[in-house]
């Protein structure tokens, strides 16, 4: 099978994150994902692979690492269950620095509380990074911590945005 080659730019700032210390984590990368990583100092990166799967999972797992995950985090995305979603929130804040800083302070809350609570209720994990919000869970954790985000977002309170996680929590129990 041909080898294809994509590529796409991460935050310069994540550069390192996706090296990893002496090139730990891209090494660590291109074993389990039999692929080829070359990372530039701008942040383009051109990852290849033999295998269109691991392609596709190599693609998220880097934009995961650029949006802010740790290796480890992103990693989870090898198991079909699991997705990643990134919502920008640049769209939202119509090029005004104060609603974004609005935002972002709403979804992580005093001290990481609301980002906590939706991880904890919707067993995802969480990242706000830049003008983005990013979230990897199984598919349907995923959509329920989406909905609590853009309910943040759209001003609902956070005792509301709570409210509903503990239902579908309780609703989650009972289907299982």
């Amino acid at each position: 099978m041909k080898e294809i080659t994509e590529f796409l730019k991460i935050p310069n700032s994540r550069i390192g994150a996706l090296i990893g210390k002496n090139g730990e984590t891209k090494k660590r990368l291109e074993k389990e994902l039999k692929c080829r990583i070359t990372v530039s100092e701008s942040g383009e990166v051109d990852y290849s692979s033999r295998d269109p799967i691991y392609q596709m999972k190599l693609k998220s797992i880097i934009k995961a690492i650029g949006r802010g995950f740790t290796c480890d985090e992103a990693l989870v995305l090898l198991d079909d269950e699991y997705v990643f979603r990134m919502v920008g929130l640049k769209e939202y804040a119509l090029k005004s620095e104060k609603k974004l800083i609005r935002f972002k302070s709403r979804l992580i809350g005093t001290d990481g509380k609301s980002r906590k609570i939706i991880e904890e209720l919707t067993d995802t994990t969480v990242v706000v990074f830049g003008k983005t919000v990013s979230v990897i869970g199984k598919y349907d954790d995923v959509d329920i911590a989406s909905e609590a985000i853009f309910m943040l977002i759209e001003g609902a309170t956070h005792r509301k945005v709570r409210i509903l996680l503990e239902r579908r929590a309780r609703e989650k129990k009972y289907v299982l």
